[in-house]
């Protein structure tokens, strides 16, 4: 007979085999740890991108069934007890006293406002309407579009008064495609929901490590993702005098060169919120106007300033955004989704492992899973709440 503690328990799961139905029966049966799902029940799993997607989740699915499957491709991904550049990680959430909604929109490219607006509909209806405590947590393509307009679409749904958080799924920095998993089928341009009802509050923690350098500047010419001109001047220009040093000229996937995109990794641009603070964007390359590629669009006229951070410092932020989920949860935790960002993989290089050590620490030892993300969706309040280099914590 199984008791009402380990009924609630999440579970954890990873696993590092070439096969990927062996990886997932692997990452699967850990996470179950004995146990057997129901079809309440929720699995979320993450894998990089060496793996057949098709064969890899239908695996999952079968794993795990009859519970709801979740996942995407990662460009890396972690548990409290490894953390994987190549593998895949999953976690177990047992509903107990939760209820999971989910659903799923395919082909979203062409209106992706749209599309959240009605996949976070349909993933509330699913869920039984509001509960006590809601949170809606999004997997997007992270190649899809302006990932502000996820938030916006949400947003005409869920108000101000329940949170988002999530993460646009990745892959190895090729950005050629990425793959969402929802309903048993395999999905890429998509977003999938998952509505959370809870009759106790759910925790959310949002940190980056990344402090202000240089001068503020003005967004002066700015079209969707590119960021023409910096106060007037070449956006290169003005961010390369602003972090103190020339870069080589590179795009992404040009063969072993190191990219622009990972030679700025360590600096990425702070667009400047309503709390006096910095949302991070990092940058994806530049175009030989002396334009800046963004991974997420800039607005004109939004104000910005260089960022800097040392791995300690980004590791702090890791360990805060835990410890913050923790104290909104407002007791022991049981569980936790992590979203971090594949922009701070080079900077935390051989610390990389320390920022899953950092978080475990916070829970409290429990497990929780997650994946290095092509951005970040953290709401607690208002009507913003996508991020680049930043890690995002749930905790149930």
């Amino acid at each position: 007979m199984v008791d009402d503690s380990d009924r609630r328990r999440a579970g954890q799961g990873s696993s590092t085999q070439a096969d990927p139905e062996a990886a997932a029966r692997e990452c699967v049966t850990a996470a179950l740890g004995g146990r057997t799902p129901e079809p309440a029940d929720l699995v979320i799993v993450h894998a990089t991108v060496g793996y057949d997607p098709l064969r890899f989740f239908e695996a999952v699915a079968e794993a795990a069934a009859p519970a709801q499957v979740v996942g995407c491709t990662a460009f890396a991904g972690f548990t409290a007890a490894a953390t994987l550049t190549a593998g895949v990680v999953a976690l177990y959430l047992p509903a107990a006293e939760l209820t999971f909604g989910v659903a799923a929109a395919d082909s979203v490219s062409g209106d992706l406002r749209g599309a959240a607006r009605r996949v976070t509909e349909l993933a509330r209806e699913r869920a039984g309407g509001d509960g006590e405590h809601s949170v809606l947590m999004m997997l997007s393509d992270g190649l899809a579009g302006d990932q502000r307009e996820v938030v916006r679409g949400s947003y005409a749904v869920t108000g101000a008064t329940v949170p988002l958080v999530g993460g646009a799924a990745s892959e190895d920095l090729s950005m050629r495609a990425t793959y969402q998993f929802a309903d048993g089928k395999l999905m890429s341009n998509s977003l999938v929901a998952v509505w959370i009802n809870s009759p106790h509050p759910l925790g959310i923690g949002v940190a980056h490590g990344w402090h202000p350098i240089g001068d503020p500047m003005t967004v002066t010419r700015a079209e969707a993702n590119i960021i023409h001109e910096l106060d007037g001047l070449p956006a290169v220009d003005a961010y390369l005098s602003q972090r103190g040093g020339e870069l080589p000229a590179g795009e992404p996937g040009d063969g072993d060169a190191p990219t622009f995109a990972r030679l700025t990794f360590d600096h990425p641009l702070g667009l400047a919120n309503a709390a006096g603070t910095f949302d991070g964007r990092h940058i994806l390359g530049c175009t030989p106007e002396g334009a800046l590629v963004m991974f997420g669009h800039v607005s004109e006229q939004s104000v910005v300033q260089v960022l800097a951070g040392n791995p300690r410092e980004l590791l702090d932020a890791a360990g805060s955004a835990a410890a913050t989920a923790v104290r909104r949860l407002g007791g022991p935790p049981r569980g936790a989704l992590v979203f971090s960002c594949a922009g701070r993989v080079p900077p935390l290089g051989e610390a990389l492992a320390e920022e899953a050590a950092a978080i475990r620490d916070r829970l409290e030892a429990v497990p929780f899973a997650g994946f290095f993300t092509y951005g970040e969706f953290a709401r607690v309040t208002g009507s913003t709440g996508f991020h680049n280099a930043t890690v995002v914590v749930l905790a149930f």
